[in-house]
């Protein structure tokens, strides 16, 4: 077994897409768009401009299948999903394929690097456990091969011989997200490489992939508000919190998608330290700065928590002015608690509210 790879025995392939957009068999029509079992969600389909229609082997399950990588650890799993690829011997007869799979970036070499033996017009495949930037290159060749489960040896006499060199199949970094997703590879008999990717369409939400939260020392006052900014991958939220009095502080408790293209930010009190602390009801000024994957979201809302409760004080949409809600102006403040400001720094987006 090689270490960063797990083979599975035919019957347990990866499961999913497979059944979102089905498979196709010898003779079928190519479709400009499919429709998937989801009401709203559609498939659309990429492909390396050489007519390729995707696997039309006459077997309905890999012989074998392959994971890659491992999903512990990955971050937002529902908003970067596996990717699969499938690797077909277009071929009436069985040879041996060499395939390896690179991720780039990573510095412990080939994640798989394998020869294996191919029943004729069989395919496997291979799940991406791990987002990232990958290529995998096809060999067709005959020979000697790990075989499926690593001992099985091929038949010369009875194994198609490539007249091609093969070629390199590129998965980017994209394809990991909330779509389910696979990339269909053939291995002609003369060795000529063909390649195609089908992905679910649904509007993915926003992912945050790094955050930074400031807060500043309370003063005396009341102001209780947020305003929002857009960048092109960024989103700064910039407020005041009412608090009891000035020595209490702010935390981002919370950084939600409650809708594909809406982010909610929740800012809450802390208590304050043990000590003497100015009688007046306090605000505290934050500051948040959140940077995303691919895109920024439509509408940010902007949540503050207190007291056992919360209330929505600002509503921004990109191209708009921000909404806000004010609970009260800040008062001259010359007395102000000591210590500064606190800030945090994160990765990844906290999802809870």
């Amino acid at each position: 077994m090689h270490r960063r790879e797990l083979l599975g025995v035919v019957g347990a392939g990866a499961t999913g897409l497979a059944g979102l957009l089905g498979t196709r068999t010898r003779g079928a029509e190519r479709d400009a768009e499919v429709t998937a079992t989801g009401p709203t969600t559609r498939a659309t389909t990429t492909s390396d401009g050489r007519g390729f229609a995707g696997v039309q082997s006459s077997a309905d399950r890999p012989f074998a299948t392959i994971s890659v990588g491992t999903r512990a650890g990955v971050r937002n799993p529902e908003n970067n999903r596996p990717h699969a690829i499938r690797v077909w011997n277009d071929s009436d007869r069985a040879r041996t394929i060499g395939l390896r799979l690179v991720r780039r970036g990573d510095q412990r070499g080939a994640a798989l690097d394998r020869r294996i033996e191919f029943p004729a017009d069989g395919y496997l495949t291979i799940r991406l456990l791990e987002p990232g930037d990958y290529a995998l290159a096809v060999r067709p060749g005959a020979g000697t091969s790990d075989g499926a489960n690593g001992t099985a040896t091929t038949d010369a006499a009875t194994t198609a011989r490539a007249t091609a060199s093969g070629g390199t199949v590129e998965v980017s970094r994209a394809r990991f997200d909330c779509n389910d997703s696979r990339t269909d590879v053939a291995v002609t008999a003369d060795g000529r490489v063909r390649s195609e990717t089908v992905t679910t369409e649904a509007e993915c939400p926003p992912e945050v992939v790094s955050r930074t939260f400031t807060a500043f020392s309370g003063s005396c006052g009341s102001a209780d508000d947020a305003n929002v900014s857009f960048g092109e991958r960024s989103v700064e939220v910039s407020g005041s919190i009412r608090v009891p009095n000035p020595c209490y502080g702010a935390k981002l408790a919370g950084v939600a998608a409650p809708s594909a293209d809406t982010l909610r930010v929740t800012v809450a009190t802390t208590e304050p330290a043990a000590g003497v602390c100015t009688q007046c009801v306090g605000t505290v000024e934050y500051a948040a700065d959140l940077r995303f994957r691919d895109r920024v979201p439509r509408t940010v809302e902007v949540v503050h928590r207190r007291d056992g409760g919360s209330a929505t004080v600002a509503t921004a949409t990109r191209g708009s002015a921000t909404a806000t809600t004010r609970s009260g102006q800040t008062t001259s403040g010359s007395e102000r608690t000591t210590g500064g400001e606190q800030t945090t720094t994160a990765t990844g987006a906290d999802d809870s509210n």
